[in-house]
């Protein structure tokens, strides 16, 4: 099913924690609210789940309008970050009683059920309780407990972020192969951008209550429009104009806002062979070896001729021998990897 969100607003006392905000999900889309603590994803997602009133706007399911509606009735499916599973209750048990509550028939429960921990691989641990599972295994439950009444729409309220590393980078996987298989529209808070760019359609990055940016995770990525945005997705070096680093094109509107350029560090290159147009020197303030990746800060100065240097960091493949802090080195960028940013 399609969402619609138009223009949506909530106060908190004297704060706005939602100011506009615009959307559309397409049918069995996965969307993901993404941003830092506070920007308002959070309560974006209990107004459409019926968790929260809005002070303004509407929302649409399939062109019905949800305003009136309760969260009981819209047939939503919600994961929270805590588990939330009934302690005393089987695995299979806490599956079951959502079907139970809307009086579905014993044996279609039974195949639901099975149904369900087969898809999150958990058919052999039916007869258990929640506190004989891991903490993975038990936001599979709860994951197979907010499908199975086959609801419109899935929200997931910032899952995996109280499970480690391994852990969560399985179940990302785990639930974008689920959400795909069933082709069921879902909704995915997170602050974390890795989770985001990995299992999400679209990516809407928000801040202050406002949308800075929604689009696909590579046009994110590679056509940050602001400097929010590319800082908070990915390492971006944020630099004010410099006469050389050309600009071959930008996305920024013309308006009052200051602009600034953004260059991603992989696409710094260091030691270039020829002195062309975008390349300059630096010197070597740090580097740092990450395995299969180094990354290295240069100190850049006065290439405008201001009083002030800055930082810009590049990022190379492998090991990076040779290099050593104080070493000055030349530096190529081309044009078209510089992005002309709104300041935000």
């Amino acid at each position: 099913m399609s969402l619609e969100i138009r223009k949506i607003s909530k106060f908190f006392g004297g704060m706005k924690a939602l100011d506009g905000v615009s959307l559309s999900v397409e049918t069995g889309e996965m969307i993901c609210f993404l941003g830092p603590s506070g920007c308002g994803k959070t309560t974006l997602l209990r107004i459409i789940a019926g968790l929260e009133s809005a002070d303004g706007g509407s929302i649409y399911l399939d062109g019905r309008d949800l305003s009136s509606l309760p969260a009981r009735k819209r047939n939503f499916g919600v994961v929270f970050q805590s588990y939330s599973l009934f302690p005393n209750l089987s695995v299979a048990a806490n599956v079951a009683y959502g079907l139970e509550c809307r009086r579905w028939p014993g044996a279609k429960i039974r195949t639901r059920v099975e149904e369900m921990l087969a898809l999150v691989h958990l058919g052999d641990h039916a007869r258990k309780l929640p506190h004989q599972l891991s903490g993975g295994q038990q936001q599979r439950v709860a994951l197979a407990r907010a499908l199975a009444p086959e609801p419109s729409l899935l929200l997931l309220d910032e899952p995996l972020s109280a499970l480690d590393a391994q852990v969560r980078e399985e179940l990302q996987e785990e639930i974008r192969r689920v959400q795909q298989h069933l082709k069921i529209t879902s909704i995915m808070v997170t602050h974390d951008q890795e989770e985001a760019l990995s299992m999400a359609d679209r990516v809407m990055v928000m801040k202050d209550g406002r949308v800075m940016q929604t689009g696909t995770p590579m046009d994110i990525y590679r056509k940050p429009e602001n400097s929010f945005v590319a800082q908070f997705i990915g390492k971006m070096n944020v630099l004010p104009a410099q006469k050389e680093i050309p600009v071959q094109s930008h996305v920024a509107a013309e308006g009052s806002r200051p602009r600034v350029i953004g260059i991603r560090p992989e696409d710094v290159q260091i030691a270039c062979c020829s002195r062309e147009e975008g390349t300059f020197n630096g010197v070597v303030d740090q580097v740092v070896r990450l395995g299969n990746l180094t990354r290295v800060s240069l100190r850049v100065g006065n290439i405008m001729g201001g009083e002030k240097d800055f930082t810009i960091v590049s990022e190379l493949q492998g090991m990076g021998d040779g290099l050593e802090v104080g070493a000055s080195l030349p530096l190529c960028v081309q044009p078209e990897n510089v992005r002309v940013l709104e300041w935000h």
